[in-house]
């Protein structure tokens, strides 16, 4: 049998196909931690119950310039209508990286775009840093990507010993020193241009090194 929509039911579902998604401020998260409240230049960020997007996982590509692209499967996320480098998207979930041109702003309006349709815009409150560390398996707790001095993932099963050195991983440590291409990926080593500082149990570590992540895009910090 033959079975056809009533002109009314069509247009029906074809009015919901293009209802735009709503954007809450407090669904925009750390993508290491899951904090919210505010988001940093270059954070790379997690944006929660954006239902309207791509059914499966679109992970992250380089545009012709060889940056992370600002457009993935039709997603954009927008900070003052400056489209973001997109890490991955999804339904449900996105991942994008805040432009660096957000530094000094007290606020930026961040919308999600999916095939053209926007969502309404948010406004959230911009920091100058918002450090979070990234957990080995992604769920924003538990232990941390650490690594041991031959990049094998830090654990209680593999510790290492007082007086060797770890490789942390996180996003939200702000600006970079000479300033920083969004979507760039780090090429070499660089400095944040705020301090960074770290403690162990409690007790100040000395840091190495505190800059991009070489062969990360721009926002990652090590």
């Amino acid at each position: 049998m033959n079975y056809q929509l009533k002109p009314a039911v069509q247009s029906m579902l074809t009015a919901f196909a293009t209802v735009p998604p709503v954007l809450g401020a407090a669904n925009i998260v750390n993508a290491a931690s899951y904090q919210g409240g505010a988001v940093a230049p270059g954070e790379l960020l997690t944006i929660f119950g954006a239902n309207f997007g791509p059914a499966a996982l679109a992970p992250t590509q380089l545009d012709s310039s060889g940056r992370v692209a600002s457009t993935l499967a039709g997603v954009q996320v927008l900070f003052d209508g400056l489209a973001a480098p997109m890490i991955y998207a999804e339904a449900g979930q996105v991942s994008a990286v805040a432009p660096y041109e957000i530094a000094g702003e007290k606020q930026t309006a961040v919308q999600y775009v999916y095939n053209g349709v926007a969502s309404n815009t948010v406004n959230v409150p911009v920091a100058a840093a918002l450090p979070g560390i990234f957990s080995a398996d992604a769920s924003g707790s538990g232990p941390g990507l650490i690594l041991n001095p031959d990049y094998s993932v830090n654990s209680a099963q593999n510790p290492i010993a007082a007086g060797s050195f770890i490789v942390v991983f996180a996003t939200g440590a702000g600006t970079i020193s000479g300033g920083a291409v969004d979507g760039g990926v780090a090429s070499g080593i660089g400095t944040q241009t705020l301090p960074v500082t770290a403690t162990i149990g409690g007790v100040n570590a000395p840091v190495l090194y505190a800059g991009p992540a070489p062969g990360d895009v721009n926002g990652v910090l090590q």
